[in-house]
Protein backbone atom coordinates (compact mmCIF):
# COMPACT_ATOMS: atom_id res chain seq x y z
CA UNK A 1 0.00 0.00 0.00
CA UNK A 2 1.35 3.02 -1.05
CA UNK A 3 1.30 6.01 1.70
CA UNK A 4 -1.02 9.07 1.24
CA UNK A 5 0.01 12.30 3.04
CA UNK A 6 -3.60 13.82 2.37
CA UNK A 7 -5.22 10.62 3.82
CA UNK A 8 -2.59 10.85 7.40
CA UNK A 9 -3.34 15.26 7.48
CA UNK A 10 -7.29 14.05 7.12
CA UNK A 11 -6.91 11.98 10.11
CA UNK A 12 -4.65 14.34 11.99
CA UNK A 13 -7.33 17.07 10.81
CA UNK A 14 -10.11 15.45 12.18
CA UNK A 15 -8.46 14.08 15.67
CA UNK A 16 -7.69 18.08 16.39
CA UNK A 17 -11.31 19.31 15.36
CA UNK A 18 -12.49 16.48 18.01
CA UNK A 19 -10.29 17.63 20.75
CA UNK A 20 -11.06 20.85 19.49
CA UNK A 21 -14.92 20.68 20.45
CA UNK A 22 -13.71 18.95 23.61
CA UNK A 23 -11.70 21.74 24.99
CA UNK A 24 -14.11 23.97 24.41
CA UNK A 25 -16.85 22.37 26.15
CA UNK A 26 -14.40 21.76 29.45
CA UNK A 27 -13.14 25.84 29.16
CA UNK A 28 -9.65 25.02 27.88
CA UNK A 29 -7.42 27.46 26.44
CA UNK A 30 -7.40 26.35 22.46
CA UNK A 31 -4.34 28.66 21.70
CA UNK A 32 -1.32 26.68 24.19
CA UNK A 33 0.60 24.92 21.88
CA UNK A 34 3.75 24.88 20.64
CA UNK A 35 5.40 25.79 17.55
CA UNK A 36 6.23 23.39 15.02
CA UNK A 37 9.80 23.15 12.99
CA UNK A 38 8.86 22.88 9.81
CA UNK A 39 12.68 23.31 8.38
CA UNK A 40 12.88 19.74 10.05
CA UNK A 41 13.39 16.53 7.24
CA UNK A 42 10.21 15.02 6.49
CA UNK A 43 11.21 11.70 8.11
CA UNK A 44 12.23 13.84 11.31
CA UNK A 45 9.07 15.38 11.60
CA UNK A 46 6.98 12.35 10.84
CA UNK A 47 8.68 11.06 14.21
CA UNK A 48 7.77 14.04 16.01
CA UNK A 49 4.07 14.10 14.68
CA UNK A 50 3.92 10.26 16.00
CA UNK A 51 5.29 11.01 19.12
CA UNK A 52 3.00 13.90 19.41
CA UNK A 53 -0.33 11.28 18.24
CA UNK A 54 1.19 8.75 20.99
CA UNK A 55 1.23 11.46 23.56
CA UNK A 56 -2.39 12.78 22.65
CA UNK A 57 -3.71 9.50 22.86
CA UNK A 58 -2.56 8.69 26.18
CA UNK A 59 -3.80 12.32 27.25
CA UNK A 60 -7.25 11.32 25.42
CA UNK A 61 -7.72 8.18 27.39
CA UNK A 62 -7.70 9.24 31.21
CA UNK A 63 -10.46 9.10 32.66
CA UNK A 64 -13.21 11.89 31.47
CA UNK A 65 -15.13 14.05 34.26
CA UNK A 66 -17.72 15.13 32.45
CA UNK A 67 -20.40 12.49 31.42
CA UNK A 68 -21.28 14.43 27.60
CA UNK A 69 -17.85 14.64 26.59
CA UNK A 70 -17.74 10.76 26.38
CA UNK A 71 -18.71 10.30 22.33
CA UNK A 72 -16.17 13.26 21.56
CA UNK A 73 -13.19 11.38 23.59
CA UNK A 74 -14.07 8.26 21.66
CA UNK A 75 -14.09 9.71 18.22
CA UNK A 76 -11.07 11.58 18.84
CA UNK A 77 -9.29 8.60 20.29
CA UNK A 78 -10.93 6.81 16.44
CA UNK A 79 -9.07 9.62 14.68
CA UNK A 80 -5.78 9.81 16.78
CA UNK A 81 -5.34 6.22 15.94
CA UNK A 82 -6.45 6.15 12.34
CA UNK A 83 -3.36 9.15 12.15
CA UNK A 84 -0.93 6.65 14.07
CA UNK A 85 -1.56 4.46 11.83
CA UNK A 86 -1.35 6.21 8.60
CA UNK A 87 2.32 8.64 10.26
CA UNK A 88 3.51 5.08 10.64
CA UNK A 89 2.67 4.18 6.85
CA UNK A 90 4.51 7.34 6.16
CA UNK A 91 7.53 6.72 8.42
CA UNK A 92 7.89 3.40 6.49
CA UNK A 93 7.73 4.96 3.05
CA UNK A 94 10.24 7.43 4.34
CA UNK A 95 12.31 5.15 5.29
CA UNK A 96 12.22 2.64 2.04
CA UNK A 97 12.20 5.44 0.11
CA UNK A 98 8.76 4.64 -1.51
Amino acid sequence: MKWDEHSAIDAIDRAINEIKVAAIEDGKNLADHPPVDAKEPRQGRLHKALDALKAAHKDMAEEEDNPQAQGLKARAIHHIDEAIRATELGIHAAEHAI
